[in-house]
C-alpha cells in the first residue's frame, strides 16, 4: 500500500530545505574547485589555440618565402605595349631585347563562294569531311599548288548526314567536333557563306579539306564537295592565307606560327600586337622578393607579440599575467625558433650567412627589424645569395642535372652524383617490307599505297590501348609523308590523348622499316601492336607478334648510395643524409657527374619546424589533447560528486524523517498525557472561612 510522506509534519521543520542546504554546503568546496580547475584549463586551451593560429599564420608566410621559384621570378616591361609585350618566367635571363615586328601571324580562312546559298537552312549534301593541317603553297590567294602536312596535327573527320546537311547544320557539326576549325555563317549581301577558320595561326596550320561525297563525285561544286579544298579541287575560296609572324629580336630574324612566342627568348612569353618596334626589358622581380621578406619579418613579429602576450608577467596584478606564463611547451617552441634565427646557413658558399648580413637584426623584445637600404643593396648585389638565406636549394656542378625538390629528411651537405644507367624511352621497330623500300633520299622506290586492306591498326602505348587507328588512303611518295600520317593519327587518338600520351614516328632507312617511340621515359614507357588490318603486317610492317623494347628508369647513386630511379629522376635513398633529394638527369653520360651542394635557408628550416609543431602528432596537438583530456576528466569528477551528493541527500532525508517521526510520536504522547491529566478529579479543600 502506498504511503504519503510529508517531511517536517511531525517536527514542523523544513526538512527538505534543510537537507538541500546541507547537501549544497557539502558539495560546494569540491564544485568550486572543479570550476576553477576547468576555467584554468579552458584558458590554457584557448591560449594554445591562439598560439597555434599565430604559428599557422607565420607558416603561410614561410611557404611563400621558402619556395625557390619565388626568388626566381622575373618581370618584363615594354616601351610600347601596343606593339609587343611580354611576361617572364623564372627561367628567363635578365636583358634588353630590341623587337621589330614586320608581319603578324594569321589564321587560314576559307569560305563558300558568294551567292551559293540563299538561306542558312539550304541543303548542302551528305558524306564525310576530312581535315588535315599543314602548309599550303599557292601562287595567288585562291590558287592552290601543293600541301605539306603538319606532323604535329592530327587528321580529323566530320560526318554529315541527313540530320545536319544544311548550311547551319554543317556549321554546328564542325564546331561540335572540336577539330581545331571554327565555322561561322556570314551574309555578304548576296547570300549566306559558310566560313571556316583555323583555330591556330601560322603557315603550317592551313586547312586542307577532302570530301567523300555521298553523290559519288568528290570534286565538283554539287553536294558536299562544294567544301573541298585540296589538290584536286579548290571549291572553297581562300579569304585569308595562313601566315607566320615575322620579326627581329636584336637584329636576329625570327618567324613564328603564332603571335604569342614562348621560345624565341628563353623564359619569356612574347605577345605581338602590331607591326612596329619596341624594346623589351627583362629584370629580376626584386620588388616581389622585397615584399615577401618584409611579410616574413612582419609575420614573425606578430608571432613574437602573441607569444610575449601569452607568457607576460605583471608583478602588480597577477590577473593580468599571461595564461601561458612559465609554460614549458611555449618556452621550448620559442627557444627552437630563436635557435634557427641565431644560427648560420651552412653550405651557402656566398657572402651572406646570417640575416644581419642583409640588414635584418633583432630588437631587445625579440622582434626583427629591417634596414631596407642594406636589404636592397644585398638584393641588387647578389640576389642568388639572398635567396640561399631563405630557401632549400641544391646547386649541381653538372649543367645537365637539375635540382628538383627535397624533403624534411634531406640533410645539409655536398653529395656526389654517379649515373650507372640513363633513362630510355620504349619503342617498337616495324618489320622490314618490300613496300617500304626507299631510295636513300627520303623517297619510296615505288609510292607506298594505303588502301582499305592495310589502313588500320591498334597500338598500346605506356599501357593504354588506342581505338582503331585509320590512315588516309592514297599514295605516299616520301617516307616523311607516311611518317607524318602515322604519327598524327596515333597522337590524335582519343584514348591516348586523354591520358597525355604521345609518340614519335620515324623511318629507319637502313632497314626500310618504321619505328614508333613513346615520348615518355622510364620503365612505364612501352609500345606494342594489339590489332592490324589484313595486309598491314605484310606491307606496313606492323604486326601483333612484334615485341617492343621497354624503356628503363634512370639508375645511379647520390652520396655513394643507390638512389630510387623513376623515368629521368633520381631520388636519394631513404635513411641516407641525401634522403628525399630529387634530381632530374637530362642527358649526358654514365659515370661520375659531379656534386650537388644542398643547403637549407632560414624560411625552409622554420617552416619544417613549425609544420612539425602543427602536425596532428606534434607537440601542440599532444599538449591540447592532454588539456582536453583533463577537461573531460572534470566531467567525470562532477558526475562522481553528483552521485555522492545524491547518496548523502538520501541518507540525510532518511535520518531527518526518522527524527520527524519520533518527534511526532513524542508530541502525540505529550498531547495524550496532557488530556489525561486534565481529566483527573480535582483535590477537595475545606473552607475554613466560616467557623460556624
Amino acid at each position: 500500500m502506498a504511503t504519503i510522506s510529508s517531511p517536517g509534519l511531525g517536527s514542523g521543520l523544513d526538512i527538505a530545505g534543510l537537507v538541500s542546504k546541507l547537501v549544497a554546503a557539502e558539495g560546494q568546496p569540491t564544485s568550486l574547485r572543479l570550476d576553477r580547475k576547468e576555467a584554468s584549463l579552458q584558458a590554457d586551451l584557448s591560449a594554445y589555440g591562439s598560439l597555434r593560429g599565430s604559428l599557422s599564420a607565420f607558416s603561410s608566410t614561410l611557404a611563400t618565402l621558402s619556395a625557390l621559384s619565388n626568388f626566381q621570378a622575373k618581370s618584363a616591361t615594354s616601351t610600347d605595349d601596343t606593339v609587343a609585350k611580354g611576361t617572364a618566367s623564372n627561367t628567363a635571363a635578365a636583358g634588353t631585347y630590341d623587337i621589330t615586328v614586320s608581319a603578324l601571324a594569321k589564321a587560314h580562312t576559307l569560305a563558300t563562294p558568294s551567292g551559293s546559298f540563299t538561306n542558312v537552312t539550304d541543303a548542302v549534301g551528305t558524306g564525310t569531311l576530312t581535315f588535315k593541317f599543314g602548309t599550303t603553297d599557292h601562287t595567288e590567294p585562291d590558287t592552290y599548288t601543293s600541301f605539306t602536312q603538319n606532323p604535329s596535327r592530327a587528321v580529323e573527320t566530320v560526318t554529315i548526314d541527313s540530320s545536319n546537311n544544311s548550311l547551319q547544320g554543317i556549321r554546328d557539326a564542325i564546331n561540335a567536333a572540336d577539330i581545331g576549325v571554327n565555322a561561322t555563317i556570314i551574309n555578304d549581301g548576296s547570300g549566306y557563306r559558310l566560313v571556316l577558320k583555323s583555330n591556330d595561326t601560322g603557315a603550317a596550320n592551313s586547312i586542307q579539306i577532302t570530301v567523300d561525297d555521298d553523290d559519288l563525285t568528290d570534286t565538283n561544286t554539287s553536294g558536299l564537295s562544294i567544301l573541298a579544298f585540296n589538290a584536286s579541287a579548290t571549291n572553297l575560296e581562300q579569304t585569308v592565307a595562313a601566315q607566320d609572324a615575322s620579326l627581329s629580336i636584336n637584329n636576329i630574324a625570327v618567324t613564328s606560327e603564332t603571335n604569342t612566342l614562348t621560345d624565341a627568348i628563353e623564359g619569356v612569353t612574347l605577345s605581338l600586337l602590331k607591326e612596329s618596334s619596341a624594346t623589351l626589358t627583362v629584370t629580376t622581380d626584386v620588388s616581389t622578393v622585397t615584399a615577401n621578406i618584409n611579410s616574413f619579418v612582419s609575420s614573425y613579429n606578430s608571432l613574437i607579440g602573441s607569444i610575449n602576450n601569452l607568457t607576460k608577467f605583471d608583478a602588480n596584478d597577477s590577473s593580468k599575467s599571461g595564461v601561458l606564463l612559465g609554460d614549458g611547451t611555449t618556452r621550448t617552441i620559442l627557444t627552437e625558433i630563436n635557435g634557427i634565427l641565431t644560427g648560420t646557413v651552412a653550405q651557402l658558399g656566398g657572402p651572406y650567412s646570417i640575416l644581419a648580413d642583409i640588414g635584418i637584426t633583432r630588437n631587445l623584445d625579440g622582434t626583427l627589424a629591417i634596414d631596407n637600404s642594406k636589404l636592397q643593396d644585398a638584393l641588387d648585389t647578389n640576389f642568388d645569395a639572398v635567396a640561399g638565406l631563405f630557401v632549400a636549394k641544391g646547386d649541381p656542378t653538372d649543367s645537365l642535372i637539375n635540382y628538383t625538390t627535397s624533403t624534411s629528411d634531406t640533410q645539409i651537405g655536398t653529395y656526389a652524383v654517379g649515373i650507372t644507367q640513363l633513362a630510355t624511352q620504349g619503342s617498337i621497330n616495324g618489320n622490314t617490307t618490300a613496300s617500304l623500300a626507299d631510295d636513300g633520299g627520303g623517297n619510296f622506290t615505288v609510292p607506298f599505297n594505303i588502301d582499305t586492306d592495310n589502313d588500320t591498326f591498334k597500338v598500346t602505348v605506356d599501357g593504354i590501348e588506342s581505338d582503331t587507328i585509320t590512315l588516309s588512303t592514297g599514295d605516299y611518295t616520301t617516307t616523311a609523308s607516311l611518317v607524318t600520317e602515322i604519327q598524327t593519327r596515333i597522337n590524335g587518338d582519343t584514348n591516348l590523348k586523354n591520358n597525355g600520351i604521345t609518340v614519335s614516328v620515324s623511318f629507319d632507312a637502313t632497314n626500310d622499316r618504321l619505328v614508333i617511340t613513346s615520348d615518355r621515359y622510364g620503365s612505364a614507357s612501352n609500345v606494342s601492336f594489339t590489332g592490324v588490318d589484313t595486309n598491314t603486317a605484310a606491307e606496313l610492317g606492323f604486326d601483333t607478334a612484334l615485341t617492343g623494347t621497354d624503356g628503363v628508369d634512370l639508375a645511379g647513386t647520390i652520396n655513394g648510395v643507390t638512389g630510387a630511379g623513376s623515368g629521368r629522376f633520381l631520388t636519394g635513398a631513404t635513411g641516407d643524409d641525401a634522403s628525399g633529394l630529387k634530381l632530374e638527369i637530362l642527358g649526358g653520360s654514365t659515370g661520375s657527374r659531379g656534386t650537388v651542394a644542398f643547403s637549407r635557408g632560414y624560411a625552409d628550416q622554420l617552416k619544417t619546424l613549425i609544420d612539425g609543431l602543427l602536425d596532428t602528432d606534434g607537440v601542440l596537438q599532444a599538449r591540447t589533447d592532454g588539456i582536453q583530456g583533463s577537461i573531460d576528466d572534470i566531467g567525470g569528477e562532477r558526475e562522481a560528486l553528483s552521485l555522492r551528493l545524491d547518496s548523502l541527500q538520501a541518507r540525510l532525508l532518511k535520518q531527518f524523517n526518522a527524527m520527524d517521526a519520533l518527534v511526532a510520536q513524542l508530541n502525540s504522547t505529550s498531547n495524550f498525557l496532557t488530556q489525561q491529566l486534565a481529566n483527573l478529579p480535582g483535590v477537595y479543600t475545606r473552607n475554613t472561612s466560616n467557623n460556624g
